[in-house]
Order: C-alpha cells, then sequence, then structure tokens
C-alpha cells in the first residue's frame, strides 16, 4: 500500500499493512474502522464474487435523495413539455424563455397568495406585519384538517403601494412546496363555509401563466356567448385547459379553482 494514499474519512495515512476499503459509488479509499462496518460485513467485502456493497456517507446520502431527484426531474420535464404545448409555433418564445420560465416557477413554488383580507389601520410596521400574520394563519387554519401541526409562513409580503379603499393581496412563503400543494387542495373549503369566505387563494402564478390565465378566460367567455355549455377550467398535469364537465354544480367547484 502506498504510503502517500489517505484515508477520504480520517485524512490520515494507511499503513503499510492496511487494507483500505473502496466505497462502490465514487470509489474513495476508507480505513477500516473509518467505513463504519462490522467484522462479519469486512469478511464479506473482500470475497471474490461478494453481494455485499459499501458506499461512504456522502454515496448513501445520494441514493436515498434519488426518488426526490427523479421525482423533481419528471415535474420539470412535464413542465417543458406543457410549455411547449402552450407555446405552439410561436418561434419567437426560446428555448431561453422556457428555462426561464421554469426556473421562475420553481422559486414561486413555495409561495400562496391571499386575496380580500382586511388590512390594519395601524400606522406602525410591526403591528399591521403581525396583523397580516394573524389574519394569513387564521385562513389556513380554517382550511386545514390537522390543526394541531398547522403550517405558519416563513414570511408575509402586502403586494403593491397602499390605496384607500383597496385591499392588497398577501404574498405568504412557506418552507416547501408541499406545504402549498395542501394548502391549495383544500382552498375550496373557504367558499363551502358557512357564511362562505369572501377571502381567496392561488398559487403564485408567473407573468406568462397570468397572461395564459387570462386568454383562457377570454376564451371561455367567447364559446359560452356563442352556445357552449358546460364548459370550464381546469388544471390537468398542471395545465389549465377548457374541458365540459357533467354537471352545473361540478362547473362551479372547478371554476373556484381558478380565480
Amino acid at each position: 500500500m502506498s504510503n502517500n494514499t489517505i484515508c477520504n474519512c480520517c485524512n490520515s495515512l494507511f499503513a503499510d499493512l492496511d487494507v483500505p476499503i473502496k466505497c462502490d459509488g465514487c470509489a474513495l479509499l476508507f480505513h477500516p474502522k473509518c467505513s463504519g462496518l462490522s467484522a462479519s460485513e469486512l469478511k464479506c467485502l473482500g470475497l471474490k464474487n461478494r453481494v455485499l456493497k459499501f458506499f461512504c456517507s456522502d454515496c448513501e446520502k445520494g441514493l436515498k435523495e434519488l426518488p426526490e431527484l427523479k421525482s423533481l426531474l419528471n415535474k420539470l420535464l412535464v413542465e417543458v413539455e406543457n410549455l411547449k404545448s402552450n407555446l405552439g409555433n410561436n418561434s419567437n418564445l426560446s428555448n431561453e424563455f422556457i428555462i426561464n420560465e421554469i426556473n421562475e416557477r420553481n422559486k414561486r413554488a413555495k409561495n400562496v397568495i391571499f386575496y380580500n383580507i382586511q388590512e390594519s389601520n395601524s400606522n406602525q410596521t410591526g403591528e399591521r406585519l403581525s396583523y397580516d400574520n394573524k389574519q394569513v394563519n387564521s385562513t389556513i387554519a380554517s382550511i386545514l384538517v390537522d390543526t394541531d401541526n398547522l403550517p405558519t409562513p416563513l414570511k408575509v409580503i402586502r403586494l403593491g403601494r397602499y390605496q384607500p379603499g383597496k385591499l392588497r393581496p398577501i404574498k405568504a412563503i412557506f418552507e416547501s412546496d408541499s406545504i402549498v400543494f395542501d394548502i391549495i387542495r383544500n382552498k375550496n373549503k373557504l367558499t363551502h363555509s358557512n357564511p362562505p369566505s369572501t377571502i381567496y387563494i392561488s398559487t403564485d402564478r408567473t407573468p406568462y401563466q397570468r397572461d395564459y390565465m387570462k386568454s383562457l378566460k377570454e376564451e371561455l367567455m367567447t364559446r359560452t356567448k356563442n352556445g357552449e355549455s358546460g364548459l370550464t377550467i381546469k388544471f390537468i398535469k398542471g395545465t389549465p385547459k377548457i374541458v365540459i364537465v357533467n354537471t352545473a354544480s361540478n362547473t362551479l367547484n372547478n371554476s373556484q379553482n381558478f380565480r
């Protein structure tokens, strides 16, 4: 064994009689004692036709993250295909636009927008911020089932400049997009409450998503005026589309999702 070889864990040189353990992932070398393997496991690694594999802590962590990375990759691929489908033959919108659009959506994935929440009349910034936090938390508590583990936003921000008589939306930033998914999935409980709440919730859409949704609503209105019935806007694999529903109640419930 070369006395210039260093263990990747303790950064110490191997002795001449040391038998290093090679990681089956990154191929780096480790002292047997640094590998964390038992004596029987070390013997198994020495077999010619061994089945047991050794992965260092970094590679082990990477293996555990693979399912999450695969899920994220699949999600990004779906978003790319959806964007290409929406853009159609518009050659003015390049691959650079698609990449920037996906990056922007990922930045907004942990945000929820709350509309029609009353504003505090306090002149103190801290008091207004505290009031907005309480209103957001109260709204979340009214729609989520697990009230013992309610998510709280990392930050809440009023969007736009204050104008008397006009309620500014609140952007709430959460720790993960799974929290956002749970909130959005239950948002219709606001309209089904007794009495129905005037507050409504949406994801934080990019300018392109807002424009696309606006064009869909205009198309829906035009088609309805032209005599088509039973139409609504529904998300299919993350993309809003105009679809036909069977009943008026389904139309109402689905259309409320896309305000």
